[in-house]
């Protein structure tokens, strides 16, 4: 249709249109009747007429009955789907009210994460103690010009109810109003707000703000009639519960008459017990807010050297509007400047004047104090490293003069040990060796008692040592970052949250609450890692040689009995061996006999020694110091002694040697020589 009338030269620039959800063609206005078809409209001028041709009817008549069919068709799904789920409502709609309440907390919890914000300490009264608190609103503004935010302080409590804040405009009072009303409405609908976790929020039934121009043409309001209008419903309805925000405070009409209404709405607010932030220019209210009790002063930093506002609070200390400086800033006219200087009176300038040099002088203030706190900070540091350094050498001396001690001790069972091993040696009788034995046995004995009572104090001296530490560690202070480990533990971790007495501690990839008397720093207690369990060492190690005095110590009948058996076959065994390592001068037949003999390795020929020089060459290469052996008669000289009666004199030793028998079969490092030459003279047979 569309090209045969468009070959007639009938269609308008437009050819066709949509008109009911039906395709029409747009013919001009002097060929409307040359087109055979539905009329459905024309232009706004009549210029243009939109016909349904003829030759489409048809078509969109069966359109039009498809249409209708899919609408029935739709209709009776539905009918069908509402009757299959009308019997599950109930459940459904639990279901949606608990995907409703699911969707709600994560979307806050996805807030909370895009801001940064935190739960900070809450209180069951109306209090704001805010710390490094961000107005989100007004940091995503700067984050697209990439400006920094200036984080606030303040406090409103029991002893400050109402603060009073001036200064220059734009130096950030309102800002400052607005960010205490949104972080405690945001806290007060249950979102984390965007302050450090130090901070501390209370609740207030009621929060009421006078902010900005509320003009009204329509309702016939000025600005100073909408702001005593809010004024009159803040004295109607506010309480001691009540959070009240008034910006640009007594301003809208004269400054004298409007400053006056301000300081007796101040004064009835004060009665009422709210708690409230206001901001203003005027002297007076600022003069009223030093002399009531529970209202205090307070005033935006102001760098009067470059003429920028600065954006901290100073809390207690009422501030200059800065008039002229921001002025000047601006770039009016000194000498227009200067005149309007001349028409103010003289104590209002001095009164400027005074709050100017004020801010200069907090700001030097609060410069020198921020100087002192982070040398203060260091200085701690200092004194806590030193600290450690300080334990660390004390518990090297203390490990240093136990070990001296100790080898003291040593020195002198050494020297003891080598007597009676000197005497032993020079004894000839039986009565004379076992004399020496038996003191030897008891000696022994007294040292193992000894080993055990030094052991005990030891342990004592080491555990009141280490509960001192632990106690003088877990006293420190500790703040969120610190690097912390649990007592007992070696897994180090760190501090991510604080709640009054209670640590959040991340430990790896768990978390745990402690208290402040479980965990101690990282660095500290090297080692033992803090723990007081196990053996109490003292900072020294347990010598080898306790244990070998331990097993000479008096035996039981039972054990003297087994012992004395086990020596038995100890004895014989060591004759068979000292007949076949026995070195006498061949025979003839003995010769014979050695050839049909396998040897790994040949020993060449030497004369037999004497028991001193075998003594001596077990004992090692220093000589004992003994006395001459008194001269012997007969045939047989001491060197020509024969293995059996060599073991049948030296039987009595067996017996001791048997309660160390069982200490040799196990290699151990003894830190005592002689000790060693000792068990290795008794093992040798």
């Amino acid at each position: 249709a569309v090209k045969k009338y468009q070959g007639a030269g009938v269609l308008a620039d437009t050819q066709e249109s949509v008109h009911d959800n039906k395709r029409v063609l747009a013919i001009e206005g002097a060929f409307k009747g040359r087109v055979n078809g539905v009329f459905h409209g024309s232009s706004a001028k009549a210029s243009i007429f939109f016909v349904e041709p003829s030759e489409t009817l048809e078509i969109n008549n069966e359109i039009t009955l498809l249409e209708e069919e899919e609408k029935r068709e739709v209709t009776r799904i539905l009918r069908l789907l509402t009757a299959f789920v009308s019997g599950y409502r109930e459940v459904l709609r639990d279901f949606s009210t608990a995907l409703y309440q699911i969707d709600f907390v994560n979307a806050k919890a996805l807030y909370a994460l895009d801001e940064e914000a935190c739960l900070p300490q809450l209180v069951d009264k109306p209090h704001i103690e805010l710390i490094k608190a961000i107005n989100p609103v007004l940091r995503d503004f700067h984050k697209a010009k990439k400006k920094p935010v200036v984080p606030l302080d303040i406090r409103l409590n029991a002893k400050t109810r109402i603060l009073v804040i001036s200064g220059p405009n734009a130096g950030g009072k309102s800002i400052t109003l607005k960010t205490v009303g949104l972080l405690q409405l945001m806290l007060q609908s249950g979102l984390l707000v965007t302050v450090h976790p130090d901070t501390t929020m209370g609740w207030f039934n009621g929060i009421m703000a006078d902010i900005g121009d509320a003009q009204s043409i329509e309702n016939e309001l000025s600005t100073y009639s909408s702001k005593l209008n809010k004024m009159k419903y803040f004295l109607d309805a506010a309480y001691g519960k009540t959070l009240v925000l008034i910006d640009e405070f007594g301003s809208g009409s004269d400054p004298d008459l409007g400053s006056s209404m301000a300081q007796v709405f101040l004064r009835a607010l004060n009665e009422s017990k709210t708690y409230g932030v206001m901001t203003t220019h005027y002297n007076s209210i600022k003069a009223l807010a030093s002399e009531l009790p529970l209202v205090e002063n307070g005033s935006m930093q102001f760098n009067s050297t470059d003429l920028t506002p600065e954006f901290k609070l100073n809390q207690g200390v009422p501030g200059s509007s800065y008039t002229y400086e921001v002025a000047q800033q601006v770039g009016v006219d000194k000498r227009l400047i200067d005149e309007a200087r001349l028409v103010l009176n003289e104590s209002t300038v001095a009164m400027d004047r005074l709050l100017v040099g004020i801010q200069k002088e907090k700001n030097q203030l609060a410069h020198q104090r921020a100087q002192l706190t982070s040398r203060l900070e260091e200085l701690e540091q200092l004194k806590e490293k030193q600290g450690r350094k300080i334990d660390q050498l004390e518990d090297k001396v203390r490990r240093q003069s136990a070990m001296n001690e100790q080898q003291n001790a040593m020195i002198t069972w050494g020297k003891k040990f080598q007597g009676l091993v000197n005497e032993y040696a020079e004894q000839r009788s039986k009565k004379g060796k076992d004399e020496v034995v038996g003191r030897f046995k008891v000696y022994a004995g007294e040292r193992a008692n000894q080993t055990q009572d030094e052991r005990t104090i030891k342990k004592t001296r080491y555990e009141k040592q280490q509960e001192k530490k632990i106690k003088k560690l877990t006293s420190a202070p500790v703040k969120i970052g610190d690097r912390v480990k649990l007592i007992g533990s070696r897994q180090p971790g760190e501090i991510i949250e604080i709640k009054k007495d209670q640590f959040l501690l991340a430990i790896g990839a768990l978390t745990t609450w402690a208290t402040r008397d479980k965990f101690i720093p990282a660095e500290s207690l090297h080692g033992d890692q803090g723990t007081l369990k196990g053996k109490a060492r003292g900072g020294v190690k347990e010598p080898e040689i306790e244990k070998a005095v331990e097993s000479t110590a008096p035996k039981s009948k039972q054990q003297v009995v087994a012992e004395k058996k086990k020596a038995k076959k100890s004895i014989k065994k060591s004759q068979k061996t000292a007949k076949t390592t026995q070195i006498e001068p061949k025979s003839d037949k003995n010769k014979a006999k050695s050839k049909n003999t396998k040897v790994r390795k040949s020993v060449p020929k030497s004369p037999e020694k004497s028991p001193k020089e075998k003594l001596n060459e077990v004992a090692g290469s220093k000589p004992l110091k003994t006395a001459p052996p008194k001269k012997m008669t007969g045939k047989k000289k001491p060197h020509d002694l024969t293995p059996q009666r060599r073991a049948q004199l030296e039987q009595p030793l067996k017996k001791v040697a048997s309660s160390a028998a069982k200490e040799e079969q196990a290699p151990r490092e003894s830190t005592d020589a002689d000790l060693e030459k000792l068990k290795a003279f008794f093992g040798k047979n």
